[in-house]
């Protein structure tokens, strides 16, 4: 019997949706051990936080090719496409271990293998949000996002970051060698999914193989003709430049603000991602109860808020709180507007318009991580948080109001989902 799309919920553990949770654990415990060692790796090499911010920059500067990223995905099997994204980061990983236990590491060798990685992101999240809507129903999304987002959280921030640190004082090479084997652990999972026709070829004649440039073009439409859609496009920018003014100076704002050890970093961005899980698991709650809009406004201003408070207060368990709450702001907002661009696109066009949304979304995040790199190295490295925080909070002033009405006016059209229900993976 031939499996269609959307036809799996996320229900058991073996379903389509189970296993590929457990693919984004795997990966994300890999994740989260290369996420705390590649700064502490930075930090060993240079202690200029303009030049450690140059990682940053590195590894989100592809996030400008998206848009190629979103045609490949309606053009290629997902499933196939995200196997083979995930051996490259492998293999870029691994590399960079080599370099790490023969002394032969260097800034540039670091920027370069966080390029790639950054590449293989761009591609794997663009190619997973477009597959998502093939084997989970419309009514379940924001649930099954949430259960993605608390899948990284866990086994990325919680169990991940920790492990980070202690493997980095172990060996500097461990971190990078658990992460490339975690990613062979994931695609281990991803083959056992099940493939689909290409999304584009289904609507193409014979002989008639779309274009690249006229997908693009086509993904740039939907998004400029849709002035919901186009907003939250614009306000994730404008979040992501805020969010890269602060992560990328993550590591700095605990050992240098903060004074805390090295040791101590994996371990205090653990405690900060429990809110996160929080925000993961209630997104769809907080929909129903409130309304999707309002929810996802509503965790904009507890980033807001979270940031002003991390910058302001010079206190250990105060910072962790900030981060706690930020983590918790991102994760409603992030699971219930990708939900909603998943809910309200054709799947045949998921994948281009996906990209063109995540260039105007997140290619902010390269200028963010530069800015704070640069006023961090004139300033003490708390005010960034401070602007940052003022910055998020300015925006929800700005756009609260036009865009629940706005989403009020599509769900009377009938266009939006209904507040999803809940579901477990």
């Amino acid at each position: 019997m031939t499996e269609g799309p959307g036809a799996h919920v996320p229900r058991g553990r073996f379903t389509p949706f189970g296993r590929l949770w457990a693919s984004t654990a795997v990966s994300a415990l890999g994740d989260g051990v290369r996420l705390t060692a590649l700064p502490l790796l930075a930090l060993s090499l240079t202690t200029d936080p303009l030049l450690i911010s140059l990682v940053t920059v590195a590894n989100w500067l592809p996030l400008l090719l998206s848009p190629l990223a979103g045609v490949w995905a309606d053009l290629a099997d997902r499933r196939s496409l995200l196997i083979g994204i995930d051996l490259l980061r492998a293999a870029a990983v691994l590399v960079l271990t080599l370099t790490v236990v023969t002394g032969v590491v260097s800034l540039p060798v670091v920027c370069a293998v966080a390029a790639v990685l950054g590449l293989g992101e761009t591609v794997h999240v663009v190619a997973s949000q477009s597959y998502l809507p093939m084997v989970v129903t419309t009514d379940r999304l924001a649930a099954a996002n949430g259960r993605l987002h608390v899948a990284q959280l866990i086994f990325r921030d919680s169990a991940g970051q920790p492990l980070g640190s202690l493997a980095f004082v172990a060996g500097a090479g461990l971190p990078f060698l658990i992460d490339g084997v975690s990613f062979l652990l994931g695609v281990v999972l991803l083959v056992t999914l099940p493939r689909f026709p290409a999304p584009a070829g289904r609507t193409t004649g014979p002989g008639d193989a779309p274009r690249w440039r006229t997908m693009i073009l086509d993904g740039a439409r939907l998004l400029r003709t849709d002035r919901l859609l186009a907003t939250l496009a614009g306000m994730l920018g404008a979040l992501n430049f805020f969010m890269g003014v602060t992560g990328t100076l993550e590591v700095l704002y605990v050992v240098r603000w903060l004074g805390l050890p090295e040791a101590a970093f994996g371990v205090f961005l653990a405690v900060g991602a429990l809110g996160g899980i929080v925000g993961g698991l209630l997104n769809s709650r907080l929909a129903g109860r409130f309304g999707l809009f309002p929810a996802a406004l509503g965790g904009m201003v507890l980033m807001g808020v979270a940031m002003l408070l991390t910058g302001l207060v010079r206190h250990a368990l105060v910072a962790a709180a900030g981060f706690a709450l930020m983590t918790l702001g991102a994760a409603v907002y992030q699971a219930l507007t990708v939900s909603f661009r998943q809910a309200t696109t054709p799947p045949d066009q998921l994948g281009r318009l996906n990209g063109v949304y995540r260039l105007v979304g997140t290619g902010t995040i390269p200028l963010g991580a530069l800015a704070g790199g640069a006023v961090a190295k004139l300033v003490e490295v708390n005010i960034p948080y401070v602007a940052a925080g003022a910055g998020v909070l300015l925006l929800f002033a700005l756009v609260a109001r036009p865009v629940v009405r706005m989403g009020a006016a599509q769900e009377q059209r009938a266009g939006a989902p209904e507040a999803p229900a809940e579901a477990a993976p």
